[in-house]
């Protein structure tokens, strides 16, 4: 049964134009390729941190190894790299700043110069985005051709059927090298956590109420579109978790363990909360870092990713893609349930500085009212069929509890 699903265009922050759009959906991949996936304020700092930290450790521990093996590690210059942002090295993948026109002059872009300096002292390519799995790449750079797509803007006619011959289907087939991480959260989490966001930053600030933010954000109208339509696109993804060996890509699996390399791991916003150490230790496993000690690990740095320690470290973490209002704190709590107390007790700061109060359940039937309308639990079902996806469907199904 196909897993295929169009979606409408997807709106756009005013820091992504169109062309850029384009250029992430062109961009020929790397195997070393890091791309940490979400839909806006589900984990996506967090997870860029936890990625980078282990990156760099993974990185230091084998210049050790090899240093003390009387061996030289030729991809590395041996210092040990920190990060004072942490987009310094996981840059937000779709946005104008990051990319420059191509020296060809063809009217295409290629990375900024300042974006591939980071990504060549690091030794490997690390994004982060908010685009749906339809709008990212998925050819490799070896493959020596670029997809042409009469969908340059990379919005419509996505998603509608496989097609092995045909280039314009690219975006929606198995990726053929690169390494993906899609991180989940509580959908009124999100949406509170977003209005608050949004509301604060002074490109394209949200100036009306929550109430009306809730309804524009799930009519789509707010910028990075329908959650759920991210997710239900992500899900494809998953139920196709394989790369495309078609042109004979070597995709690393381990033939001794019988174990399959896979381009995507599904992360939890609530099971990062609830058991890290466990989260950690799958994303260790899936970018195979076989260099961090174990006590480095357990001693240094899972503490690191905690929430006061990152909220004391603030710096690393406000973006600096656009600018804020009133002194606002990108991590504000770190926690579950917010957005649900909010959409039941209907409090909140509006842009007028007053309160809405009393007690309403009104706002969770709208949501819930949504939710069904979209179809979404029968989609993901759907989707996601089978015993060998009980766990992803789990997960993919309690962001809308």
């Amino acid at each position: 049964q196909s897993t295929m699903t169009t979606f409408p265009p997807m709106p756009l922050l005013p820091i992504t134009s169109p062309s850029t759009i384009s250029a992430c959906r062109e961009l020929p991949l790397r195997p070393s390729d890091i791309f940490i996936c979400s839909y806006p304020k589900s984990g996506t700092t967090w997870t860029q941190h936890i990625v980078l930290t282990l990156l760099l450790a993974d990185r230091k521990y084998k210049i050790a190894d090899s240093t003390s093996c009387g061996h030289s590690d030729a991809g590395n210059t041996g210092d040990d790299l920190a990060y004072n942002h942490v987009s310094d090295y996981a840059p937000f993948f779709e946005i104008d700043a990051h990319w420059q026109s191509s020296p060809s002059n063809d009217g295409t872009k290629v990375l900024a110069d300042s974006v591939r300096e980071n990504h060549d002292r690091l030794g490997r390519r690390v994004f982060n985005t908010h685009l749906r799995w339809d709008m990212l790449p998925k050819r490799s750079e070896v493959d020596g051709s670029t997809p042409q797509n009469d969908d340059k803007e990379g919005y419509n006619d996505v998603n509608k059927g496989p097609s092995d011959d045909n280039d314009n289907n690219v975006h929606k087939k198995r990726p053929q090298c690169g390494k993906f991480i899609y991180v989940t959260r509580n959908q009124i989490d999100v949406v509170a956590s977003f209005y608050h966001h949004l509301s604060n930053q002074i490109e394209g600030t949200y100036t009306d109420t929550f109430e009306i933010f809730l309804r524009d954000w799930m009519d789509g109208k707010i910028p990075f579109g329908s959650s759920l339509h991210h997710l239900i696109g992500f899900a494809g993804g998953f139920a196709d978790n394989l790369y495309d060996t078609s042109r004979g890509h070597d995709i690393g699996d381990d033939e001794s363990t019988g174990v399959i390399d896979q381009p995507l791991l599904l992360l939890s916003y609530e099971k990062m909360k609830s058991d890290l150490r466990t989260e950690v230790l799958r994303i260790i496993s899936f970018l195979n870092l076989t260099h961090i000690p174990s006590h480095i690990l357990e001693e240094e740095i899972l503490p690191s990713f905690g929430f006061s320690s990152m909220k004391n470290n603030i710096e690393k973490f406000q973006p600096k893609s656009v600018g804020w209002l009133n002194g606002f704190q990108f991590l504000r709590k770190g926690v579950t349930g917010d957005g649900r107390r909010l959409l039941l007790n209907r409090s909140m700061n509006d842009s007028g500085g007053g309160k809405e109060e009393g007690e309403s359940s009104e706002l969770i039937d709208e949501y819930n009212n949504w939710v069904e309308r979209e179809e979404y639990r029968s989609k993901i079902s759907n989707v996601l069929q089978g015993d060998c996806f009980e766990d992803c469907r789990e997960v993919f199904l309690s962001v809308v509890k």
